[in-house]
Formats: structure tokens, C-alpha cells, sequence
């Protein structure tokens, strides 16, 4: 018995059953239209997107580089997308904001010890000359733009962190795909410890034991403590995706370490300097 044609009203194409075969658009009846299907839609959104939303997480933060290693394979049906994922954190991170994170103030800028002094003094005399307007009032434009900026060019992290890993790791022959997914994870754990966890963390200490609080200053131990975890996630992660000695691993776990917290950290600094002085 064969099934009913359809035209699909997207696409113009022919075909039978419920979805065409060549965009996937639903063939719509009377029951979409009802109150009730709009009910069943977000049930099974909400539904559809915790399942896949906590089984990534679960993955994520018990298994190192399984994520990666599993989506790069194309096992990807359980799994919410690594780059959404990373979305979601971000979103999040803009919502529930405590510390500034990679969020530095003009000020900041202007010290010699961050290396950004010889770039930033320029540019802020030339827009005072331009807008004919004070240090004061410059800093205060710049600090009122970069939050959002700057939460947003989290993103730079994704392709940096890939094209660190594509030459760590050159000789596994692998797609960039690969290197992009797992900068992805590793960026997103950065996130996840740093901006959101240690933040939670001082929120809890904050209320229960407020006297206690300057232990999550910068510097403190406990921002020590999450670096050692990042360093331990990467090494981890590393291990479970490329498969070399473990000797080996752990020695470009440290370069790459060392050029997230460094290299690429002060090239996105910099790029958000120049993007909020020209909107400044």
C-alpha cells in the first residue's frame, strides 16, 4: 500500500510519508495548528534538551576528551554540539556575572606589566584628541562596552586554541574539524572552572562565611587550585583524543597550557582593546 503524496511547501518536492526527503519539512496537518500540540512542543524541547544537555555535561566533566574523541567519530545523536555547548556557558556566564574575568578594565590596559601600555597609551590619546574628551571620560565609555565584547570574543579562543592544537599535534594527520572540536571542549572547561564554578563557589562563601571571601581574590590559592585542574583536564583530554605516550602528552599539555594562558589570552586581549576603542 503506498503512502500518501505530498509537495513539500518549502522545497516544492514530491515525496511520501510524514517529511520530505530532500529539506525534512514536516508535512503539516490540523493537529499543528492546535493549542495542544504547542504544549507538546515544549515539553518535548525541554525534555529533548536536558536528556542531551546533562548527558554532555556528565561526559564533559567525568571523561576528559570523550566528547571530542566521540563527536569527531561521528557519535553525536546523545550529545548536545560541542560549540553550542560552549554557547550555552557563555550565555550563562553573561547572565550570572561575579568576577571580570577576561573582562579588564582601561585602566588595566595601561599598566606596563600587561604588555599592552605601547598599544593602549596611543590609542587613547588619539581618541581623546578626536572626541575631545578626558582620560576619565574615555575609560568610562570603554569600561561600559567591553563586558558584553568582551564575554562575546570568547569565541577567538575556539579557532586559536584549534590551530595551537593542529601544529601540537600535526603529525596525527588529523581534519582541523578534529583540532577545532577539541579546542572547543578545552576552552569551554576554561569557562566552565573559571567563570562559572569559582564564581558559585565565592557566592556560597559569600553568604555562609563572608569573612572568607578573600580567598577568591585574583591570585589567591584557590584560583591556583583551578589552573592545577585545568592543567590536569587538558593533559587528560589530550591523552583520550590523539593516543601518544603519555611522556609526550603531558609535555604538549604543558606548551599548550602555557600558550592558552599566555599567547592566546594576551592576542584576545588585544583584539578587544581595538574592537572597544572603536566603538568607544
Amino acid at each position: 500500500m503506498s503512502l500518501p503524496q505530498h509537495t513539500c511547501k518549502s522545497c516544492g518536492n514530491h515525496f511520501e510519508g510524514k517529511y520530505c526527503n530532500q529539506c525534512g519539512e514536516k508535512v503539516f496537518t490540523d493537529h499543528d495548528k492546535s493549542v495542544l500540540h504547542l504544549f507538546e512542543e515544549a515539553f518535548h524541547f525541554i525534555t529533548h534538551f536536558e536528556g542531551k544537555f546533562f548527558v554532555t555535561l556528565k561526559a564533559f566533566l567525568s571523561k576528559p576528551g570523550k566528547l571530542s574523541l566521540d563527536y569527531s567519530a561521528g557519535i553525536r545523536k546523545k550529545y548536545f554540539k560541542p560549540v553550542s555547548f560552549f554557547f550555552i556557558l557563555v550565555i550563562l556566564y553573561l547572565l550570572f556575572p561575579r568576577f571580570e574575568g577576561l573582562n579588564m578594565k582601561l585602566d588595566t590596559y595601561t599598566f606596563p606589566e600587561y604588555g599592552y601600555a605601547g598599544i593602549a597609551l596611543p590609542l587613547i590619546k588619539t581618541k581623546m584628541k578626536n572626541k575631545e574628551m578626558t582620560y576619565r571620560q574615555v575609560a568610562e565609555k570603554y569600561d561600559q562596552k567591553s563586558p558584553k565584547i568582551s564575554k562575546l570574543g570568547l569565541f577567538l579562543f575556539l579557532p586559536f586554541s584549534a590551530l595551537v592544537l593542529f601544529i601540537l599535534f600535526y603529525s596525527k594527520k588529523r581534519y582541523f574539524f578534529d583540532h577545532f572540536i577539541a579546542g572547543t571542549e578545552i576552552t569551554s572547561f576554561y569557562i566552565f572552572s573559571h567563570f562559572l564554578f569559582l564564581p558559585f563557589c565565592a557566592f556560597l562563601v559569600s553568604k555562609l562565611a563572608p569573612g572568607a571571601i578573600y580567598m577568591f581574590d585574583d591570585g589567591a590559592w584557590t584560583w591556583w587550585v583551578m589552573l592545577g585542574c585545568f592543567a590536569l583536564f587538558i593533559f587528560l583530554a589530550l591523552n583520550r583524543i590523539y593516543r601518544q605516550a603519555w611522556w609526550l602528552t603531558l609535555l604538549k599539555s604543558a606548551l599548550f597550557l602555557f600558550i592558552f594562558t599566555n599567547l592566546i589570552r594576551y592576542v584576545y586581549g588585544l583584539i578587544i582593546l581595538l574592537l572597544v576603542m572603536f566603538f568607544v
